[in-house]
């Protein structure tokens, strides 16, 4: 396992595959209340009494777990994140967020921003809702995305360093992973159509490779990969 770590110190990564733990703190006092709108788009609701923002941030959470229920939501944009983990602490005071993904930590953080926070409809986010300044516009020091320096100085600057972390494949990405499952869909659908056809008519070199090949993918143990 090769290892090595990010210009930081503080985001990990192996092989392909990095890491990376951020804990902010979450604003005292109460307000604007965030929920759906008439238009059934997440956003502030004036018209409703103040809320703490600790609360703002698990209505949000809430919001975003209502989406899963939907299929694909608005992460399944970035194509490099592994998982997502957003967890406030025991006491409501301090926001942690951790993450495993693809490359470095400034790539991910920026794909964070473009495919999260445009504001604009995508496949995976109908509604267009600006969901990093939904979360962290709860949290003390949050910039904004706009100024996209500024955001990665905010995120840097939260980041506390991981003590142990093993991921248990770090040479596969998941774009490796998606082009696997591809190749697992074509080469079943070529083999249906493979079976169908009379074995005489083969050049007898073709069928060899052919045979030698599948016989060695059923042989495949996925429990020795």
């Amino acid at each position: 396992m090769a290892n090595g770590t990010s210009s930081t110190g503080r985001s990990k990564t192996v092989g392909r595959v990095s890491e990376m733990t951020n804990i902010v703190r979450i604003k005292q006092g109460f307000t604007t209340k965030i929920g759906l709108g008439a238009d059934g788009k997440p956003g502030l609701l004036p018209n409703e009494p103040p809320v703490r923002y600790v609360d703002n941030l698990r209505s949000v959470f809430q919001l975003v777990a209502f989406e899963t229920t939907k299929g694909k939501t608005v992460l399944d944009d970035i194509a490099t994140i592994h998982f997502a983990r957003w967890v406030i602490l025991p006491g409501d005071e301090q926001l942690l967020f951790t993450a495993n993904f693809d490359g470095g930590w400034e790539q991910y953080i920026h794909d964070f921003v473009t495919f999260t926070n445009t504001g604009k409809p995508t496949n995976d986010n109908s509604t267009g809702a600006p969901w990093m300044d939904l979360i962290w516009g709860n949290c003390e020091g949050y910039p904004g995305t706009k100024d996209f320096p500024a955001f990665l100085d905010f995120i840097e600057q939260g980041m506390i360093d991981t003590t142990l972390w093993y991921p248990t494949i770090d040479d596969v990405t998941l774009r490796d992973i998606a082009w696997l499952r591809q190749f697992r869909r074509l080469f079943a659908a070529f083999d249906e159509q493979a079976l169908a056809v009379d074995r005489t008519q083969w050049p007898p070199a073709l069928l060899a490779a052919y045979d030698t090949f599948k016989q060695s993918v059923n042989r495949i143990d996925v429990t020795d990969v």
